[in-house]
């Protein structure tokens, strides 16, 4: 039976010109402004985008013109394809997307190719069966919530109602566990080869998005899936460690301690050392080029911290492609 492949990511602005249609889409969707009425969020979205636009601009501007994120999607649906097409030992002739029965489209929930795209697409080449796998480890109905939902939407509108499989998470998935301890172990080396004859201690602080308390009172069940993928990588390692989140808008209070809280916290105890290793994210994109790495790291400056390490995301890496593949065949047998 032919199965389709539609590997779903929030998406963000592709280029500058981007920014602020992006914003308004991201702020006019309900799973993120929640409880509000739709003219009410609609307006809001339009003034939040008017008034963050030009600093969201200059935060791309600083880190390349847009975000990355498509390109590194794009870049872990193709190794996935190139282990679907290794699997069933295709041809070098063969669609570029798709290996005998399987084919794999990207589809962003708030940007370009969109989820309606995508599953344009993998209908239009003749999917019987469809699996849906978001590209966040941690359920959130602020992330894979509101993927899934314009999935069945965008279904609804192309008319097509094929059997689907819905991959909701994977936050203690072994490989993912693995894959991740090991960007922290690399983070780790290049902080113990650069202290010298110090003996100052290297503390890793594992850095999540925040969520507003008030989603999570919803009955929200990422800080629990984070929580698990936390227990899977500190299991043996040896440094100490701490979680903090952040990321957070506006006023209201969020998931804590917040990064900048703890960064305060560790420089007020002494530690001059830190390695932050982001979990949330599989890709690079604003959270970690820009946040992490300029905005924390001069914060962690500012407070006495000289020596900030941030570990890498995996990016086009093709042990993530694995991990992919692994998720699929446990979870839909593909």
């Amino acid at each position: 039976m032919k199965t389709g492949i539609a590997l779903l990511n929030f998406g963000g602005p592709w280029t500058l010109q981007d920014v602020k249609p992006f914003l308004y889409r991201l702020f006019s969707n309900p799973s993120v402004l929640v409880g509000v009425p739709t003219p009410l969020r609609q307006a809001m979205a339009y003034a939040i985008a008017q008034v963050k636009g030009p600093s969201s601009v200059e935060s791309y501007r600083l880190i390349g013109g847009g975000s990355p994120q498509l390109m590194w999607t794009e870049a872990q649906a193709e190794g996935l394809r190139r282990l679907l097409r290794s699997d069933a030992d295709c041809g070098g002739g063969s669609d570029a997307r798709a290996c005998g029965d399987v084919r794999v489209e990207v589809g962003m929930r708030s940007a370009e190719p969109s989820i309606e795209t995508a599953l344009r697409r993998l209908r239009d080449w003749g999917a019987r069966r469809l699996v849906l796998l978001p590209l966040f480890p941690h359920f959130s109905t602020t992330t894979t919530g509101t993927c899934l939902e314009e999935a069945e939407a965008a279904l609804i509108r192309l008319g097509w109602a094929p059997p689907k499989h819905e991959i909701r998470n994977w936050p203690d998935e072994p490989g993912y566990a693995a894959l991740l301890r090991r960007t922290v172990d690399e983070a780790l080396a290049r902080a113990e080869g650069e202290r010298g004859d110090s003996r100052e201690p290297v503390h890793v602080l594992f850095s999540a998005h925040s969520l507003p308390l008030k989603i999570v009172e919803r009955g929200d069940t990422y800080p629990a899936d984070v929580r698990r993928t936390i227990e899977a990588v500190t299991d043996g390692l040896r440094h100490p460690w701490s979680l903090c989140y952040q990321s957070r808008n506006g006023k209201m209070p969020w998931l804590q301690p917040y990064l900048e809280d703890e960064l305060k916290r560790l420089a007020g105890e002494g530690i001059r050392r830190v390695v932050v290793a982001p979990i949330s994210f599989v890709s690079d994109h604003i959270e970690t080029l820009f946040e992490l790495d300029r905005l924390y790291a001069e914060e962690a400056r500012r407070e006495g911290i000289t020596h900030y390490y941030r570990a890498r995301t995996f990016n086009g890496d093709p042990e993530f492609a694995a991990v992919l593949r692994a998720i699929l065949k446990r979870e839909s047998g593909v």
